[in-house]
């Protein structure tokens, strides 16, 4: 980040040389040619300081700018940006995409870690777009999830799928034992604190529990049920996680080895659970009734809290140690990021594939709740950010210092400071 350091440093001069001069012209052992002077361009150098300061803190131009048509990107702990671009090619007429990924460095290089068109499952024609990117806690591997579709005859038929594709932050494939780096069927995987382990959801076929009613505006996985698994690559194979419980949704905690889930009620006729998960010792525990779940579930930076919409309109949070202290603020249903102090969330108003305005959102204070009661739900008034352009993905890096978004249309990706 070489430019920030130059702008900084730029900006600070221009402080210095100001304040420098504010202080020339307030002296009151001046030179008298210059007192009537003075008070004339008092009120302009006052001026000229505050538009400084203002600007200096104005999210008005990137620091950093990669130019490309970027489908996802995720921050690593230690700064660097995995990213994946759109890559078009034809073989033998017929049109094919495979996705390039991508690593921009902290001091700006950027290097292809997988070239899309090389990469190849099957016998037949195979295409895929990437829809998730995730770093291990120790940022030297990543767990890429693919969205495929291979053509099954000469007919032109198609047969749609996911898998989990892992890679270590060279581009090298990380075999599993009697399979290869790829595993089929696998969603929202994660690597666990000990760099060995992944765990991953499978989607179950509906017949196997009846799913709750699917609330108006739900994440496209919304109505979705899910088991849970572990693999470790360099060992071992796929063993079961909670085995007979189901989730519509997860949200993993990977530096301690814990997440949270929404388990559905078995049978179908319990509210669905909020409950905390300990992949170590593959033990749960009941946080709470969802009264609904609409989507976003998401921890805080430290772990110690979850975040969730209950509706279009409401989002709760709740302490993990102590659920029963709860807050609920209205805002509507989107993509949340959380600040770094857990004092706010940035949200992009919309559903996650389409582009929206961002907006922080500042959270009120956590109360205790008593069994069978809720919160009252605090009204904020959501402060917009980045002139109220809309963007397509959005991710604030785990120091909470910077904010990546990406434009609609040409997709570049921006870096701005976090303010």
């Amino acid at each position: 980040m070489r430019y920030v350091l130059w702008r900084r440093s730029q900006q600070e001069g221009h402080r210095e040389r100001l304040m420098q001069l504010g202080l020339f012209l307030l002296t009151p052992g001046c030179d008298r040619r210059f007192s009537g002077f003075r008070l004339y361009l008092i009120p302009f150098l006052l001026a000229a300081i505050f538009l400084c300061f203002s600007n200096s803190t104005a999210q008005d131009s990137p620091i950093f700018k990669i130019d490309d048509h970027i489908t996802r990107f995720a921050y690593s702990g230690g700064g660097r940006i995995a990213y994946a671009t759109r890559h078009v090619f034809s073989v033998k007429k017929i049109q094919l995409q495979r996705d390039d990924i991508w690593i921009a460095e902290t001091d700006g290089r950027k290097r292809r870690i997988l070239f899309g068109e090389k990469f190849v499952r099957g016998t037949g024609p195979f295409s895929y777009t990437l829809r998730g990117l995730r770093w291990s806690p120790d940022g030297s591997k990543l767990a890429v999830e693919l969205e495929t579709s291979e053509m099954i005859n000469d007919d032109g038929a198609t047969r749609e799928g996911v898998m989990t594709l892992l890679l270590d932050d060279s581009g090298h494939e990380i075999a599993i034992p009697g399979a290869d780096s790829a595993i089929a069927g696998a969603t929202n995987a994660a690597w666990l604190a000990d760099g060995a382990s992944v765990v991953y959801l499978t989607e179950q076929p509906r017949e196997i529990a009846k799913a709750p009613a699917a609330t108006s505006g739900q994440t496209p996985s919304a109505g979705k049920l899910f088991s849970m698994n572990r693999i470790k690559p360099f060992t071992e194979g796929v063993s079961p996680l909670f085995q007979g419980q189901l989730f519509s949704a997860v949200a993993w905690n990977g530096k301690q080895d814990g997440g949270v889930g929404i388990e559905h009620g078995a049978g179908g006729a319990e509210d669905s659970l909020l409950v905390g998960l300990d992949l170590a010792r593959e033990t749960s525990r009941i946080l709470g009734t969802v009264e609904g779940f609409a989507g976003g579930l998401t921890i805080s930076p430290s772990g110690k809290k979850v975040a969730y919409w209950i509706d279009n309109e409401r989002l709760e949070v709740r302490e993990i140690d102590s659920p029963s202290r709860m807050a609920r603020v209205r805002v509507g249903l989107g993509t949340l990021a959380w600040s770094v102090d857990e004092t706010r969330v940035l949200v992009k108003r919309g559903a996650p594939l389409r582009s929206g305005g961002l907006v922080w959102v500042t959270l009120p204070q956590l109360v205790a709740v008593a069994a069978g009661s809720a919160p009252a739900t605090t009204e904020v008034a959501p402060r917009s950010i980045l002139h109220e352009l809309e963007f397509r993905q959005f991710d604030i890096s785990p120091d909470g210092r910077f904010l990546g978004v990406v434009e609609p249309g040409g997709r570049n990706l921006l870096v701005y400071p976090v303010l």
